[in-house]
């Protein structure tokens, strides 16, 4: 039978009369059983001593690694514990033993104030949690180590098959009022393609008490696209980079909240040479002030409003700088039913260097979103109309009376919430818009269709 000799061991279980010739011999199953009696009865100093004993002689040991993962952090060393559960986690045969391992490493991370590896672990707990309730408990734990987590980390992706990639012109010939007919490019055409995107951002809470809270953030979009229509267009013509900084402040008031964000972007895309088709990378920064102001209205509904004003400044001289003030107003209200509907008005006013480029927009917006999932979905559907006024617009002459555009547009998000891995789930987007204008370059249709990952926490 194997056995375990060791002084410190004997120490332990002796007492202070044990001395340097005192030993005990135990089988290892013994030892174990000591272990973790003295664990589960409140002992974690006996029970990190047996199993540190254990592990001299067998390093592998994945029980004794469990014990001393659980016990550590109850001795002020939870970074021991973190090591050793991973340690079992990487010995685990099953999915249950990986399930208990990555739950103690979680929990000592978390002792750690490590939250950000403790989400990990959690994840990886969640991929191989044996029953639905156990995958409930650790999401749930999963949303307080976020909340109590100071770093905040997003990443999204999204694949998009759409009829139109780049904003193109429902048809070829160009008309306008006081204009002579003409035909479009092929890049100022609808194209058919994929759309591709890279979501990352961070964010950083500054400070949060009970009536207030500081963040400031991060976040990069990347996107990219495949043409697929047989046209003399490349893909990277259509090609942005978006890379955004962020400060915003929140405080509870005595009825609602009110809040306010200071925000710079960087955005890169692709100017196109008709004639060579090569592209130039070309910038513009956006610099954006905004507040908005939440007031709850009876039981079941709260009232938004906003205003903001932001600097959009071209790197192209030919565009310059364009200013923008916006106002919007919204309403939600939750049903009986839980289910939530909400109503969304804005008001854009736009002036710049550029008299293309100055217009006054319209838009409002229905969304209804279900509380519980539709049989295996959740389900949020958004529909909405919206206008745009450019009264000094020109192409080649001015247009006569300017340009106006109105727009119809519409969206379904369904998600997969019983199609989960490591706390991601899919959520298919099926957008598409239809928007008239007396200019014909911007009558167009779109429509898409994309699968996009978001986390659960």
């Amino acid at each position: 039978m194997t056995k375990l000799k060791s002084f410190a061991l004997a120490a332990v279980l002796l007492g202070s009369a044990a001395s340097a010739q005192t030993t005990v011999d135990l089988s290892l199953d013994d030892a174990r059983a000591i272990a973790t009696r003295a664990l589960f009865s409140g002992d974690s100093a006996l029970a990190l001593d047996v199993s540190r004993a254990i592990l001299t002689q067998v390093p592998d040991d994945r029980a004794s690694l469990l014990v001393v993962a659980a016990a550590a952090p109850q001795q002020g060393d939870p970074a021991a514990g973190r090591r050793a559960g991973a340690r079992a986690f990487a010995l685990s045969d099953t999915d249950l033993q990986r399930y208990e391992a990555a739950r103690l490493t979680a929990l000592a991370a978390a002792n750690e104030e490590r939250f950000t590896l403790a989400t990990f672990w959690l994840r990886r707990a969640l991929i191989v949690a044996p029953n639905e309730a156990e995958r409930d408990q650790t999401r749930q734990d999963a949303r307080f180590l976020r909340q109590r987590n100071p770093w905040s980390f997003d990443v999204s992706a999204s694949l998009v098959p759409s009829s139109n990639v780049n904003g193109g012109a429902a048809d070829a010939i160009a008309t306008a009022p006081g204009n002579p007919t003409g035909t479009l490019s092929d890049d100022a055409q609808a194209l058919a393609g994929w759309r591709g995107s890279l979501g990352l951002g961070a964010t950083y809470r500054l400070q949060e008490n009970a009536t207030s809270r500081t963040l400031i953030g991060a976040q990069y979009q990347a996107t990219r696209v495949r043409i697929t229509d047989d046209v003399d267009v490349p893909d990277e013509a259509l090609s942005t980079d978006n890379l955004a900084v962020n400060l915003r402040h929140d405080r509870a008031l005595d009825t609602g909240s009110i809040g306010a964000q200071l925000s710079y972007a960087m955005i890169d895309y692709r100017d196109l040479d008709s004639l060579t088709l090569e592209t130039e990378v070309q910038k513009f920064d956006v610099l954006r002030i905004d507040i908005d102001r939440r007031l709850p209205v009876g039981e079941a509904a709260e009232l938004g409003l906003s205003v903001g004003r932001s600097l959009t400044s071209y790197e192209l001289e030919r565009i310059g700088d364009v200013t923008r003030t916006t106002i919007g107003a919204s309403l939600t209200y939750r049903l009986p039913s839980t289910d939530q509907m909400r109503l969304s008005l804005s008001f854009s006013d736009n002036d710049g260097d550029n008299p293309n480029y100055i217009s006054t927009d319209w838009a409002a917006q229905l969304t209804y979103a279900w509380a519980e999932p539709i049989g295996p979905v959740s389900l949020s559907l958004s529909g909405g109309i919206s206008t745009a006024d450019y009264p000094q617009y020109r192409l080649i002459l001015p247009v006569a009376g300017g340009r106006q555009d109105t727009s119809f547009f519409y969206s379904a998000n369904i998600g997969f919430p019983e199609v989960s891995y490591a706390g991601f789930t899919p959520v298919l987007t099926i957008s598409g818009s239809n928007t008239d204008s007396n200019v014909s370059r911007f009558t167009r249709d779109t429509l898409s269709a994309g699968i996009t990952i978001r986390s659960e926490f």
